[in-house]
């Protein structure tokens, strides 16, 4: 809810939702309406909320837009990739809605940049080190410059929802006819 909502747009409550809302502030109540017999309130939106259409973007535009402030330039094969070159070593951003992952050579220069989004957005969430959890995928940075990319719990996770019996294993996703 850091962009703002350039359009007109409004939000329909009903139900639990209205009460809850009119019992946080009594104002409200003088804007309620009835409609097939249920009360409801609508409200405009002057931030971009979570599920809207156009929240994405808006957040994109917001969020790219001071990285590209802070002199980083957007790659051209992935529009959430950023990277600009502090120290003669290149700093890479990536990110997806709300997550992101800094990388630089320099502890210091990361410790900057994560300073600088925080001032502008919020306090953040920050995990450093050599294993990380982003997007539901566990990275491990290994010593000897290697990466390994699991995603075990997440899978488990899905598998544990979805309430399907899943309880043998396959070599491969094909179907076994496939040669």
């Amino acid at each position: 809810m850091k962009a703002d909502m350039n359009d007109y747009t409004l939000l329909k409550f009903t139900g639990e939702s209205v009460d809850i809302i009119c019992k946080m502030n009594l104002k409200y109540e003088e804007y309620l309406i009835m409609e097939s017999g249920r009360q409801v309130l609508y409200v405009q939106l002057l931030k971009a909320l979570y599920g809207c259409g156009v929240s994405a973007l808006l957040w994109y535009e917001l969020f790219s837009g001071y990285l590209k402030e802070m002199g980083f330039k957007i790659n051209p094969y992935d529009s959430c990739i950023a990277n600009k070159i502090i120290d003669n070593k290149q700093c890479t951003i990536a990110w997806y809605v709300n997550y992101m992952k800094t990388s630089h050579a320099n502890h210091d220069v990361v410790t900057q940049i994560i300073q600088d989004v925080e001032k502008k957005f919020g306090k953040m969430s920050v995990t450093r080190g050599h294993k990380h959890k982003f997007l539901g995928m566990d990275i491990n940075f290994k010593h000897d410059c290697t990466v390994t990319v699991q995603m075990k719990d997440y899978l488990q996770e899905s598998m544990d929802e979805s309430g399907l019996n899943i309880t043998h294993e396959a070599a491969t996703p094909a179907k076994g006819n496939l040669v």
